[in-house]
């Protein structure tokens, strides 16, 4: 399996054992309305914003048997419960990544209420405020190597 920075990296059994795994984590809702972790482009999230990740998830694919994809869902869900048991670190790390894709879904955003697209189109009123409170940090400035305003 290769780890370049664009294009596939995944053979497509390995593929196919990402779908399932990430449709056992995240399943898509019965209305069709919520995407599954499959739908959300997980493997170009890898590369644009968790390359350092890829190995790891390589690891952590060659864990499950290649008939895993075949099996039922209710059959996966407890092949993925024992691995979060056996491997609480590298399950934690898989899905610390599968919720950050997730979640920047534009469709999943919009469907839990968070607006899209920047934050503040119209600007950023910021309230003035006492910066007296900052002394004590510019006093020991260079202790901390703080900048100089």
């Amino acid at each position: 399996m290769s780890s370049e920075t664009s294009g596939p990296f995944l053979a497509e059994p390995m593929k196919r054992l990402l779908t399932a795994l990430l449709d056992t984590l995240i399943p898509a809702s019965p209305d069709g309305k919520m995407p599954s972790a499959a739908e959300v482009g997980f493997e170009a999230y890898l590369h644009t914003q968790a390359h350092e990740y890829i190995s790891a998830l390589e690891d952590v694919l060659q864990s499950f048997d290649s008939n895993f994809s075949d099996l039922p869902p209710n059959r996966r869900h407890e092949l993925l419960e024992h691995f979060s048991k056996d491997r609480p670190a590298e399950f934690s790390s898989l899905l610390a990544r599968v919720y950050d894709c997730y979640y920047q879904d534009n469709r999943v955003r919009g469907e839990i209420g968070v607006v899209q697209g920047a934050p503040f189109p119209q600007g950023n009123d910021v309230a003035q405020g006492d910066l007296s409170l900052l002394d004590p940090v510019m006093e020991n400035r260079d202790r901390y190597r703080y900048r100089s305003p």
